[in-house]
């Protein structure tokens, strides 16, 4: 199963995304709770962000860091196992500005390659992403072709997944499948 679940910066969505992946878990609990983080400890309130969520972790999740590599890490879970990548915005940075020039069939065709693995591995994929669309357009071509980018990721996820959820204020707004009950 693929869950794709976007919102605004401090919207509830990673938390949201934590609950429901342990919610699946409960149902199989021979699962793995395997948590892809995709942010480097680029800044103080980086650190600051990235130790308040591991502290609302706890010891049941398998935690990765993994800035850039996703389908490796998400190759390497076992059948069943919920997968939550956390997030998609960051790996995005992350593959644009390392300095390796990258087009956006490349980026299309490494979230085509872990929908396929999931898919062929029986897992629950959660993929988190912000949504930056929905603010006013910048100034600089750099960050507009950047949020172009995400926004062709977040489509072409959401018609690979069985459920799009989008959480503002901690409320998830469910736009594809069915909602939750925990």
């Amino acid at each position: 199963m693929i869950i794709f679940i976007s919102g605004g910066a401090r919207s509830g969505k990673s938390h949201f995304a934590e609950r429901l992946a342990l919610s699946f878990h409960k149902q199989n609990p021979t699962t793995r709770l395997v948590y892809l983080a995709t942010s480097r400890k680029s800044d103080s309130e980086m650190e600051w962000r990235i130790a308040m969520h591991k502290a609302q972790r706890d010891e049941a999740w398998l935690v990765e860091e993994v800035p850039v590599e996703v389908g490796r890490c998400i190759m390497k879970a076992r059948k069943g196992d919920v997968v939550l990548l956390d997030c998609l915005t960051i790996w995005l940075s992350n593959m644009l500005f390392d300095g390796i020039p990258r087009e956006k069939e490349e980026l299309i065709a490494a979230v085509e390659e872990w929908g396929n693995i999931a898919r062929k591995k029986g897992l629950t994929l959660l993929v988190v992403s912000n949504d930056l669309n929905e603010e006013l357009s910048s100034p600089y071509e750099t960050v507009r072709s950047y949020v172009r980018t995400l926004e062709l990721l977040h489509q072409y996820i959401v018609k690979q997944a069985d459920l799009a959820v989008q959480v503002r204020t901690g409320i998830p707004k469910y736009w594809k499948g069915g909602g939750v009950s925990w």
